[in-house]
């Protein structure tokens, strides 16, 4: 199959054709089901894979993170670039801050989250925690966008580059300057929103592309995104949140410079 063949287009579009297909990136869609998982699989919420020997994430103040997301790169296609074929990826953020531990200032300061990367899997469920009682909520309105724990399955696919990402303005400039009707510029705008839940692709913003502005700009690959997408994901109101890295730094799967980020509207 084309890649030409998976990008679907309203007919309005086509004599942009060209112009959307060239920036065409592989992506893995997420699709999620509301079930218990093993500590193995991969999740939004639930309880880690974490192996008794290592630190489990803290915030600054002493406080557990908490898993947001858990990627088993054994039950991911092999579709994307300089990512793992193997290893369990894991984002844990902080549930006892109002802003879930992102760094407004810094959006790479890991100590209100954390990337960790676990490149060889102990399959002795002795040697990893099982008592995960310390999570336990602590306070009676804690936050959290992931409600109920999720198992998740992956399709693989083609996507343009969104209308949200920092380098759309350069890119649609020609696109955008030749679109008079308000009802055709809303369709463009909705064809390339870039929402859902994937890793990689291109991300979905509620507001601006942090990347637009300071030492951003070369973590230009997406990590994962999770978006407010059913009845038990909620970023704010409606928002979404999303990981970037470098490409040099996810070859070396060097995961201690993500940029985290999270907006809703």
């Amino acid at each position: 199959m084309s890649e030409k063949s998976v990008l679907m287009l309203p007919e309005a579009f086509e004599v942009y054709r060209k112009t959307i297909e060239e920036t065409l990136q592989p992506v893995i869609n997420i699709e999620t089901t509301m079930r218990k998982t093993s500590l193995f699989e991969s999740k939004f919420a639930g309880n880690p894979y974490f192996p008794l020997s290592m630190e489990y994430p803290k915030n600054s103040d002493g406080q557990p993170l908490k898993l947001l997301a858990q990627i088993n790169f054994e039950e991911v296609p092999n579709h994307l670039s300089k990512f793992p074929e193997e290893g369990i990826l894991q984002f844990f953020i902080d549930s006892f801050d109002d802003v879930l531990g992102m760094d407004f200032g810094n959006g790479q300061n890991q100590k209100g989250f954390r990337v960790i990367y676990h490149e060889r899997i102990v399959n002795d469920a002795s040697q990893l925690i099982q008592d995960f009682s310390f999570l336990e909520a602590k306070k009676d309105d804690m936050y959290f966008p992931v409600e109920k724990e999720m198992a998740l399955t992956f399709e693989v696919a083609y996507e343009p580059l969104s209308i949200d990402d920092f380098r759309s303005n350069d890119h649609y400039a020609s696109i955008l300057g030749n679109i008079e009707d308000d009802a055709l510029e809303d369709a463009f705008y909705e064809t390339l929103t870039g929402n859902g839940h994937k890793i990689g692709g291109y991300p979905f913003f509620t507001q601006d592309d942090p990347r637009a502005y300071g030492d951003y700009q070369q973590s230009t690959v997406l990590l994962l995104q999770i978006d407010s997408v059913g009845d038990h994901i909620m970023w704010g109101d409606c928002g979404v949140g999303n990981f970037f890295i470098t490409e040099e730094e996810l070859q070396k799967k060097d995961f201690s410079k993500v940029l985290y980020n999270w907006d809703c509207h």
